[in-house]
């Protein structure tokens, strides 16, 4: 005989999954419903699920994920490049907290959760407008570094004095608008970076530079490396 103190009936899902979940007075059955819609729960019951109404206090997980999503994207969804990330996490925020908002006129737990998980997803979708901005300020600022355009370097000499390289050379612009370089002057290992500005289209820059070396050296046979200016104008130290 079922115990009358759990007669069967829907009662909000103990497990979490779903807003309503059949118990035929004695267990709990696979036959759930969500927003009015009946259906078998696929995953079926976890046999450890208690064992009637009221033998566990009711939760509400959509609200919880969605504070934590939210949480997160709002800390990352700034970031260059990490925006990606970040705006997923900020619209999952927003579905969960709305789903959480559902659940908890059911379960009548969750509410204040989800409310925050909306808040702060819809926080985090804001704050991404900040972050692909960033990310394509950041993007121009790499490509006009690692793309010099066209240009002719030449080293007109290189003279040792002990553990000092004096390099001269010259630089030409040979695009068609002014640019700005950042060249690298590498003698045995040790590198030296000068900075050349607004060099005018078909210009010629004389330029020179000592690399001071880690050991003594009977030649010197500098190599170049020519980058346009460093992102956001940053000075550079010589590099060792």
């Amino acid at each position: 005989m079922n115990d009358p103190s759990f007669p069967s009936g829907w009662f909000p899902d103990p497990l979490g999954r779903h807003e309503y979940r059949f118990f035929n007075g004695r267990s709990w059955t696979s036959d759930v419903s969500d927003g009015g819609q009946r259906y078998v729960d696929p995953l079926g019951v976890d046999p450890g699920a208690p064992g009637g109404p009221g033998a566990l206090g009711p939760t509400n997980s959509a609200a919880t994920a969605a504070v934590v999503m939210g949480s997160i994207a709002l800390v990352i969804a700034w970031v260059p490049f990490v925006v990606v990330a970040g705006l997923v996490l900020a619209v999952l925020a927003v579905v969960f907290g709305g789903r959480g908002l559902r659940r908890s006129r059911a379960h009548g737990v969750g509410r204040g959760a989800s409310v925050g998980g909306i808040v702060l997803g819809s926080l985090g979708i804001a704050a991404s407008v900040v972050g692909i901005v960033l990310t394509v300020v950041v993007t121009r600022e790499v490509i006009r570094f690692v793309e010099p355009g066209p240009v002719l370097t030449e080293v007109s000499s290189c003279t040792v004095e002990g553990r000092d390289a004096r390099v001269d050379g010259t630089l030409t612009n040979t695009d068609d608008r002014v640019r700005s370089y950042t060249l690298f002057v590498e003698v045995e290992g040790d590198t030296q970076a000068l900075v050349i500005d607004d060099v005018q289209p078909g210009a010629t820059i004389p330029w020179s530079t000592v690399v001071a070396t880690r050991t003594s050296m009977p030649d010197c046979e500098p190599e170049l490396i020519v980058n346009g200016p460093f992102p956001f104008d940053l000075e550079v130290d010589p590099v060792r």
